[in-house]
């Protein structure tokens, strides 16, 4: 089945807010008010939300993810566990302050649709909430009997091989900066030859510029993930 929000225009779209933290959801109410979205609610909590989530489903549900006594991560469970029909085909996206690959990953598997990294701007939200109305994925039974998005389990292997490659680079590079070099002083420099741009010398250590990786920063430990739009900076 495809999800509530595919196809419309963000004009359209109702969408829930649900975020605990007083001084965050001010800052989401503003950013979405600038959206000219079709309707907005806001609540403080998951257990606030929930009833009205039930007797009229949303386009779209914004999620912070901890949350007290229940936790954003535990309403996405909920809606994904076939035991409210309403919400199993709603999307939902994750609004945190921590964007770490193991918690990407955890969302995914269980069926969110994006993660979002504060702090945001409105063009990236927008940009991920318009992302998801043209998003044709479908949600399908996994083996626990509940929902996921169909394709997640493969991008998300495709990732880890992705990361792994990176990580083996990055291993790579930091031994062999720490081999000491013969003091460049103490022999005559070689003579420089021309060779073609593509070729590389065999004695020469290789960078994650030869491999056609290029340079990696911490911050692309989860901006590398499909399902994760990449933050805008200010």
């Amino acid at each position: 089945m495809h999800h509530t929000s595919f196809g419309k225009d963000i004009s359209q779209l109702d969408v829930v807010l649900v975020e605990q933290s007083k001084p965050t959801q001010a800052i989401l109410r503003g950013i979405l008010g600038t959206l000219k979205l079709g309707r907005v609610r806001v609540y403080d909590s998951p257990k606030e939300a929930l009833p009205m989530l039930i007797s009229d489903p949303p386009d779209m549900v914004l999620s912070g993810w901890e949350m007290k006594p229940v936790s954003g991560f535990q309403l996405l469970k909920l809606m994904r566990s076939g035991r409210v029909p309403e919400l199993i085909n709603v999307p939902l996206v994750f609004i945190t302050a921590y964007g770490t690959r193991a918690l990407v990953t955890r969302a995914m598997e269980a069926g969110a649709h994006h993660l979002l990294v504060t702090p945001i701007s409105s063009a990236s939200l927008k940009k991920s909430i318009e992302s998801i109305c043209k998003d044709r994925r479908q949600f399908v039974r996994n083996r626990d009997g509940g929902f996921v998005i169909d394709g997640t389990a493969k991008r998300l292997e495709q990732n880890e091989a992705k990361f792994a490659t990176l990580n083996k680079a990055r291993e790579y590079q930091k031994r062999e900066s720490a081999i000491p070099r013969p003091d460049s002083s103490a022999r005559p420099k070689p003579v420089k030859t021309s060779r073609p741009a593509h070729e590389t010398d065999e004695n020469e250590p290789l960078s994650l510029k030869d491999l056609e990786i290029g340079n990696v920063s911490p911050a692309d430990q989860f901006s590398q993930n499909p399902y994760l739009p990449r933050r805008e900076t200010k």
